[in-house]
């Protein structure tokens, strides 16, 4: 179902508004090439997490935790708005007649895994359309969906956009878990809550049952950050819930 701008965007500015308070991440510096499950070829940073004080940095509670979770930046657009080397774009779910809505000139809100500016969310959430780019084609954005795929979305959008700067406290995109489950960032949608916990939200998707719970309103995007060793509660709705260290989580940026 494709949605006006107002209601999509002031709910989605509700949902991030709770997810971004007091999270603690900063963008990470040095670029390295990683291959990626899927033939995924990104240009990335890779730093480790540290205490709960910003990425990059390290300290005893990832000793404790054991291995820390590692941060990786995904770069799958350059500065001119073209696919970066290993990335493949898909056009097929375009809609012109039913145009993404990314903001306009006045007014913008980036994507929340974002660490670099110029990195938009868009509108509805049943477009997957919430770590976009833009290209030098109007109205053209390339999409980031899954970050476990090399594909991106390419989507026409309703208006040419201002440009934005990165959010002050970014969440991943895409966790992975000691576990094997892979996690992507909840887009909008009616999510209910586990039996046993009535008023905790879903934050992260995790396969076709699992989800990530938290507290609703909770800092960090659900994710608790206070070791080196990220972790996160893991369950579906019947229960229960299991504490899962997260291995690597993914932001996002843009490649020179």
């Amino acid at each position: 179902m494709w949605v006006g701008r107002a209601g999509r965007r002031a709910a989605g500015a509700r949902w991030w508004a709770a997810i971004f308070v007091a999270a603690s991440v900063t963008a990470l510096a040095g670029c390295a090439s990683e291959g990626r499950t899927g033939g995924q070829a990104a240009v990335t940073t890779v730093s480790t997490a540290g205490t709960g004080t910003g990425a990059g940095s390290s300290g005893a509670g990832g000793a404790r935790g054991g291995a820390v979770t590692r941060l990786v930046n995904l770069a799958p657009v350059d500065r001119r708005g073209q696919p970066a080397k290993g990335w493949t774009v898909d056009g097929r779910d375009d809609h012109p007649d039913a145009p993404i809505d990314c903001g306009d000139t006045s007014q913008v809100s980036p994507a929340p895994a974002a660490v670099s500016g110029n990195i938009y969310f868009c509108s509805p959430s049943a477009a997957g359309a919430d770590t976009c780019w833009p290209t030098p084609q109007a109205h053209r954005m390339l999409c980031l969906r899954d970050p476990y795929s090399a594909t991106l979305a390419a989507l026409t959008a309703q208006s040419l956009v201002a440009t934005v700067s990165p959010p002050r406290n970014p969440v991943p995109l895409g966790l992975v878990l000691a576990n094997g489950d892979r996690c992507r960032l909840r887009d909008g949608g009616a999510w209910g809550s586990p039996v046993d916990h009535p008023d905790y939200a879903g934050y992260y998707s995790c396969g076709p049952r699992d989800i990530v719970w938290a507290p609703q309103n909770a800092p960090t995007g659900g994710i608790d950050r206070t070791g080196g060793r990220w972790t996160v509660l893991v369950g579906d709705v019947t229960g229960p819930l299991t504490t899962v260290s997260v291995t690597t989580a993914d932001f996002v940026t843009t490649a020179p």
